[in-house]
């Protein structure tokens, strides 16, 4: 009794090429030896940027050298509230009895209680002391100096009969306060913090989609120039082999890129390189994701249907070129963006292009000039525009994929009704 094989589905048919392509991207010599490298230039270059800033971490440490303890005291409150170059509250230390002892100069001295400057009392006026070798922290000196200035006017007022906290009160009432109407976004306080998330996002969303892009294609024109398409194409439906490779490739490509970004993060996170800033990383990580695999799904299947209309790896990067400079685009108009106006009309409206909006979406939202409900909109246009863009390169694919020899033109491919 004879049996006849049951034609397999057409999920069976992209399950098992994206098996394959899955297999063949991870476990390749070259991707291995690349992410291995990548892995170790990300992590070799944190821990790099932490042994270089690491002395950031440290406060300042000035001392007070003063003939009795109340006058040093009296000016510890003050000199407590100032703030050194790193951002961070000194550390001050009252009743210093040998200056080169507290500065390291002399040899009984202690390398971990070691200040960074003095500021002697004992003399007719004041000084402030350091090393030959030390540090000299300009805002410490001025901070110092004004709390200087305040005690000597504090006094003065004083013998005047007058009130200093009154005096100090209306001086600070005083001051005008500086007010921008239509201030620039990289004036801001925080604007650095999130153009480095920007530049983070951007660089990572453009090695992922023009990467696995390049892959696809690539890979295309490798199984076409030695014919093993043929074989596939006697098993698996044209558009199946398209959308298992595309599915095969990304996943292989987000799971090398994602563990390189895993381990980056967390050698960040324990060095403690990574700031602590106004962007929201979680919702930058998240939007990241979502618009990495909307563009790596735009792009793909295009990257795909070039590659389908060449015959050697010679022609690919002439083949790609139009879509390499399309991903181009919103990606240096991104940065163009953060360093301009964002909220400008042109750019809210480039950023609903489906083309467009994987690159300046989730730049706009770390700028903070987006909100969920505009990621959303644009979010559900790109998955309108999808299919359409899927339904063109799986014809391009299916129409070119078993033509050889000179290269196909695009035209022809689109135009003409397939046998």
């Amino acid at each position: 009794m004879s049996t006849t094989p049951q034609a397999i589905s057409r999920s069976q048919e992209i399950r098992l090429v994206a098996g394959r392509e899955l297999r063949i991207q991870l476990f390749k010599r070259s991707a291995v030896i690349s992410t291995l490298v990548m892995l170790i230039l990300a992590v070799g270059g944190i821990l790099a940027v932490a042994h270089l800033t690491g002395g950031e971490d440290e406060p300042y440490r000035l001392g007070v050298s003063a003939p009795d303890t109340g006058a040093a005291t009296a000016l510890e409150p003050a000199l407590e509230q100032i703030t050194g170059t790193n951002g961070l509250p000194i550390k001050v230390t009252t009743d210093i009895s040998d200056a080169e002892a507290a500065l390291g100069i002399s040899g009984d001295s202690d390398e971990d209680t070691t200040l960074d400057m003095v500021l002697d009392l004992t003399g007719p006026s004041p000084a402030l002391k350091v090393t030959e070798q030390g540090n000299v922290d300009q805002a410490v000196v001025a901070a110092v100096t004004n709390v200087l200035q305040q005690a000597a006017l504090s006094g003065e007022i004083t013998a005047l009969g007058g009130e200093p906290a009154q005096v100090a009160e209306s001086l600070a009432g005083a001051v005008p306060q500086v007010e921008a109407l239509d201030p620039p976004d990289q004036d801001s306080a925080d604007f650095g913090a999130r153009y480095t998330v920007l530049l983070i996002i951007d660089i990572l969303l453009f090695i992922i989609v023009m990467g696995g892009g390049q892959i696809i294609a690539m890979g295309v024109v490798e199984e076409k120039s030695s014919r093993i398409v043929e074989i596939l194409l006697a098993c698996v439906r044209p558009t199946s082999l398209l959308a298992g490779k595309v599915i095969g490739t990304g996943t292989a490509v987000l799971v090398s890129y994602g563990l390189i970004g895993v381990v980056a993060g967390v050698t960040a996170k324990l060095s403690g390189v990574l700031p602590d800033g106004a962007v929201d990383v979680d919702t930058a990580l998240v939007a990241m994701i979502v618009w990495m695999i909307v563009g790596y799904a735009i792009f793909a299947v295009g990257y795909a249907a070039a590659g389908a209309l060449v015959s050697r790896q010679e022609d690919v990067a002439t083949a790609v070129m139009p879509l390499t400079m399309t991903l181009m685009i919103p990606y240096i108009l991104s940065f163009v963006m953060a360093l301009q106006d964002p909220s400008a009309l042109v750019y809210r409206v480039l950023a609903y292009v489906p083309p467009f909006a994987p690159f300046l979406m989730p730049a706009r939202l770390v700028l903070g000039v987006s909100s969920w409900g505009e990621q959303l909109a644009a979010l559900a246009l790109a998955l309108v525009f999808i299919p359409v863009f899927v339904w063109l390169a799986a014809t391009v694919y299916t129409r070119a994929i078993t033509r050889t020899g000179a290269r196909v033109p695009l035209k022809e491919v689109l135009f003409r009704r397939s046998a």
